[in-house]
């Protein structure tokens, strides 16, 4: 059975109050663990161990390679991450988390996982709503 017009509607609506929600949560994680949204997405897309070139990094972001070199020279100065040149070819910059960069996204995640919307559920509707999301996303 598909859904009614007005049921569309309202699903899209109820979608972008939860992910208005979200995004000033997110808001306060990154202002508590001083990060701009694009170092916290490069935190984000990069895992510990892991060493993709900047330019691989940077399709992972969804970015310029270009625009990430400057988060990438922050994030450094701050010793979150450490960049070099690759093995194979000295032109080509490889990043990776460092110690410090690790702990940082580790805290990061786990403030972004006490969202209060998705917290208010209870355990069983949380499942039902990741069973939900892994279909659509």
């Amino acid at each position: 059975m598909a859904t009614q017009p007005a049921a569309q509607e309202e699903l899209v609506q109820r979608l972008m109050e939860l992910f208005a929600r979200t995004l000033d949560h997110q808001g306060t994680c990154l202002e508590t663990l001083e990060l701009t949204y694009a170092q916290a997405k490069l935190m984000w897309r990069l895992e510990a161990g892991d060493t993709p070139s900047l330019k691989e990094l940077a399709k992972r972001c969804g970015v310029d390679p270009s625009n990430l070199s400057s988060v990438v020279d922050q994030l450094t100065g701050r010793g979150l991450v450490i960049s070099r040149p690759a093995v194979h070819d000295k032109r080509v910059r490889v990043i990776r988390l460092s110690a410090e960069g690790v702990r940082l996204r580790r805290r990061l995640l786990a403030c972004l996982a006490q969202n209060p919307s998705i917290e208010s559920l209870p355990p069983e509707r949380q499942d039902e709503l990741l069973a939900i999301l892994r279909e659509v996303a």
